[in-house]
């Protein structure tokens, strides 16, 4: 890529048009030939990219070619047409997200054309105080409360709760104001019910779920971060701790031992036991068995019932 592609391209997140390929001299012939021979990868329709290998989950690639398609859409409407609303703005504002759909782009029209779904971009009619929008990497975009809202009345309670617990925990935002603002909007019931369910002390997007998780299989509701100390001092801080019932629930997001830590393993055995040793039961959950609601509540109440007898 020559360098004043190579300059048009780092500011709108690694996608050129074809028109700016070919104001930079490059002719159709040789997009067509780094096309075939896989130097340059097509984002969508008229928007390309230089072809990247990255090493990343399944979940960080999605979000990297959603971040990416993102750039393309912008780079081919007009300026100040559009800001990226809903969970493609969360994206930008780097919000945890967990069972969003990313394979349309939300945007939301600042220039009163009508809404819908073109060519994988979903376009909403909306209006927007000036306060609710800002600009992230060089594009319009819905502020990091205004595209929760957004996100909150169109996805499920507990999708709604995942990114509204990180964004409690990680931005300075009203949720009064967040709120009131969407009183009338369709969807609102579920964005109320999960904004008064949201904890900023819910740490991971699987503790998020886990919380949910409780609360819609009827378990008590739990403390979070809980510290525990003994006479040889401080233990650790729990996840969840249900005080009522003796129990700590702990949510272990990665299999931390399948490289065969062996320390590690024996530091958690150790510091399991001195919990033990207090008189508390222990539930240890790992992020398979959220597939599994049903069982996962039986299991913390089997513990439930082990610390009772």
């Amino acid at each position: 890529m020559n360098p004043l592609l190579k300059l048009i391209a780092v500011e709108h997140g690694g996608v050129f048009s074809r028109s700016q390929a070919l104001s930079c001299g490059y002719t159709h012939e040789q997009l067509r030939e780094r096309l075939a021979d896989g130097r340059w990868e097509k984002v969508r329709y008229g928007q390309y990219a230089e072809r990247v290998e990255l090493s990343l989950t399944s979940w960080d690639r999605e979000i990297w070619l959603h971040r990416r398609l993102a750039f393309a859409v912008a780079n081919s409407i007009a300026s100040g047409t559009i800001a990226l609303s809903h969970q493609t703005a969360l994206v930008f504002h780097q919000v945890p997200l967990w069972g969003v759909d990313l394979t349309e782009v939300q945007v939301s029209r600042l220039d009163g054309r009508r809404g819908g779904p073109v060519a994988g971009v979903r376009h909403h009619r909306g209006g927007f105080a000036p306060t609710e929008l800002i600009q992230v990497d060089g594009l319009t975009m819905a502020t990091v409360s205004r595209a929760l809202a957004e996100t909150a009345c169109t996805t499920s309670f507990e999708a709604a709760v995942v990114s509204a617990d990180a964004v409690l925990r990680d931005h300075p935002i009203e949720p009064a104001a967040m709120l009131a603002r969407i009183e009338f909007w369709p969807g609102s019931a579920t964005a109320k019910a999960a904004l008064a369910f949201a904890d900023k002390r819910s740490e991971s997007v699987g503790e998020s779920r886990l919380r949910v998780l409780f609360h819609q299989q009827g378990l008590p509701e739990p403390l979070l971060q809980v510290e525990f100390g003994d006479a040889d001092g401080f233990i650790g801080r729990v996840d969840f701790y249900f005080p009522e019932q003796g129990t700590v629930v702990e949510f272990d997001g990665l299999v931390k031992y399948a490289a065969g830590d062996r320390e590690t393993l024996i530091r958690e055995k150790l510091r399991e036991d001195r919990l033990r040793a207090l008189g508390l039961e222990v539930v240890r959950i790992v992020w398979a068995d959220l597939k599994w609601p049903a069982d996962v509540a039986t299991r913390v109440r089997r513990g439930f019932a082990r610390r009772a007898a």
